[in-house]
């Protein structure tokens, strides 16, 4: 059963953490404090009562658990010509049609290969004053990037 499944509706069954998540990942409380309880034995009844929420908020906090993971995943992958193109319009809503050549001098300055998404994103901010970091994130965000 993954967390998407349970996503909306009373989680049946026992929950699992999402694959690939690791104590590590930084995640935010509201998570934390659900899939602390999730051991793969307890079902998603128990759980919901071990943290004082619906069972539905289970499910819920698992499938948002799921896209934190996914995310962190895409931030260590090197970028795809796809990401690139996003990350491009960002950085374009951000600052304007000379934000195409902000990205191509931090991919001259970050080398010949391609970087991981999170080296790029900290490249770029870098570059971008204080008022147009806020907008590049909340583009980001839109995309799914950030």
């Amino acid at each position: 059963m993954t967390a998407a499944s349970l996503a909306g509706s009373a989680p049946v069954g026992v929950p699992t953490w999402p694959a690939g998540l690791r104590d590590d990942l930084p995640l935010p409380f509201a998570l934390w404090r659900v899939l602390h309880h999730v051991d793969g034995v307890r079902t998603a009844a128990e759980v919901a009562a071990l943290a004082r929420m619906s069972p539905a908020d289970v499910g819920t906090a698992l499938a948002q658990a799921e896209a934190w993971v996914r995310r962190a995943a895409q931030r260590s992958q090197p970028v795809t010509d796809e990401v690139l193109e996003a990350v491009t319009a960002c950085v374009i809503a951000a600052v304007g049609p000379m934000g195409e050549f902000v990205v191509d001098d931090v991919l001259d300055e970050l080398g010949e290969e391609r970087p991981t998404l999170s080296t790029l994103l900290s490249a770029l901010a870098g570059q971008l004053g204080e008022a147009q970091v806020p907008v590049f994130v909340r583009h980001l965000r839109a995309r799914d990037l950030a």
